[in-house]
């Protein structure tokens, strides 16, 4: 049984349990989690009116908790060139997001998500309003950088980044820059077409996570009843090799007839003779199970069984 097939069958059908079970299962239903907490803050932000910056910044507690919620802030732009954020799409069209300095009242650097602007052709930049000058207010959201490289590069002029990393945009900009970032909303100062919040639909992570969860269950099942099924059908072949082997005898004994038996007409071959196999029956019946044997083992069972049937039909005719 424990052939070379079933060893690598049965060690593939562990890795897949265990990967299924500890690895791709919890991935999911994570993501799951995770967009479930966001979906959570988008509603609760959207319920709740807007708050003094520096008030959330300086909770106690992580800022993961307050990120989507809306936010005010006073304070100016810097004089700086804008930062484009690039391969981003809208609706399905390709867009610019732009990226400005801002410096609160309160002292703090941090970058404004202004809005986006389409792609042109040739991955030209159109021409968009510049930052205000002076006192602002506005209202905006809350957002953590996502854990991901920036990737600078200057493409026609401009300098742009693949994901927002504050410190690297900083250092673009030669100026240090909070850990967070401020999404503006609509009709805002200095707002371009605002970026849309994401859906709050659940996705398909939970049930990827539940199918996950079932393939590992199912595979060693899976395997159990193929192993189940070997069994049977050696069983079955192992019952047919024992008939056989008590056919011989009884066949052997019909064709041997002796010295004084008197063959009548009707008995009489109406054809050339038969052809026998050499050597006593018991013999011939294990050579026949070896051959058998060696055919399962290197053809598989349909062979051997056709060996069989046929070397049966040969020896009775």
């Amino acid at each position: 049984m424990l052939t070379p097939g079933w060893l690598i069958s049965l060690i593939f059908i562990g890795l897949f349990v265990y990967l299924c079970l500890t690895t791709l299962a919890p991935w999911q239903l994570n993501k799951h989690e995770d967009l479930k907490a966001r979906n959570a803050q988008l509603v609760e932000s959207s319920a709740a009116g807007p708050v003094p910056l520096d008030e959330v910044i300086r909770r106690d507690g992580s800022l993961g908790t307050s990120e989507w919620h809306l936010v005010t802030a006073s304070g100016r732009y810097l004089p700086v060139e804008d930062v484009l954020l690039r391969m981003q799409s809208v609706d399905g069209e390709l867009v610019y997001q732009v990226l400005s300095a801002f410096r609160t009242d309160s002292g703090d650097t941090l970058l404004v998500n202004r809005g986006w602007v389409r792609v042109g052709d040739n991955n030209t930049v159109p021409d968009f309003p510049s930052a205000p000058t002076g006192q602002v207010t506005f209202t905006a959201r809350l957002r953590i950088p996502m854990d991901a490289p920036a990737d600078p590069i200057v493409l026609n002029e401009w300098n742009m980044v693949r994901n927002i990393d504050p410190p690297a945009i900083g250092g673009l900009l030669g100026v240090d820059l909070s850990p967070y970032y401020l999404q503006l909303a609509g009709g805002q100062p200095g707002s371009l077409e605002p970026m849309p919040l994401p859906s709050t639909e659940s996705g398909p992570y939970l049930s990827y996570g539940l199918q996950w969860m079932a393939f590992g269950v199912l595979a060693p099942i899976g395997l159990g009843y193929f192993v189940w099924s070997e069994l049977r059908q050696r069983r079955r072949l192992d019952d047919e090799d024992n008939e056989a082997a008590e056919a011989w005898p009884r066949e052997g004994g019909n064709r041997a007839a002796g010295p004084d038996h008197e063959t009548t007409a009707s008995e009489a071959p109406s054809g050339p003779p038969a052809a026998t196999v050499d050597g006593p029956p018991d013999e011939v019946a294990d050579s026949d199970r070896l051959v058998a044997a060696a055919m399962r083992d290197r053809y598989g069972d349909r062979f051997a069984s056709e060996y069989r049937r046929i070397s049966r039909g040969g020896n009775r005719a």
